[in-house]
């Protein structure tokens, strides 16, 4: 993938707006704007605004730019060692949360074949 496309659907993913962006990248809201409408940057500008990219946003970045699925590029242990407590709290919920979904989808399927 194109790295100015998969730099706008990294954003649009984790949904990181251009202004917080701009503020931990140092880079002006307004070079950002005008990248994502296809002007192009300087390569220290880009790596700037990579840079300043959450540790699971960098990785989703260049799983694109590979063109690998997200979990062949990610390292879980590695990852998940880099996470702060409250990074590891809220995976821990997420997991949580998607197997009691999971759970209630199949209790539903169940019921609805006893009926």
């Amino acid at each position: 993938m194109d790295y100015r496309k998969a730099f706008i659907q990294t954003l649009k993913k984790f949904g990181i707006p251009a202004k917080s962006l701009a503020l931990s990248s140092g880079v002006q809201e307004c070079q950002i704007s005008q990248f994502r409408k296809g002007k192009d940057l300087m390569a220290e500008t880009l790596f700037s605004l990579i840079a300043a990219l959450p540790s699971d946003a960098k990785i989703y970045y260049f799983s694109l730019l590979n063109g690998e699925s997200m979990l062949d590029a990610v390292d879980l242990r590695s990852l998940i060692a880099s996470m702060s407590i409250e990074r590891k709290s809220e995976v821990l919920n997420l997991i949580a949360s998607s197997l009691v979904e999971n759970e209630a989808k199949t209790e539903s399927a169940s019921l609805a074949r006893v009926v």
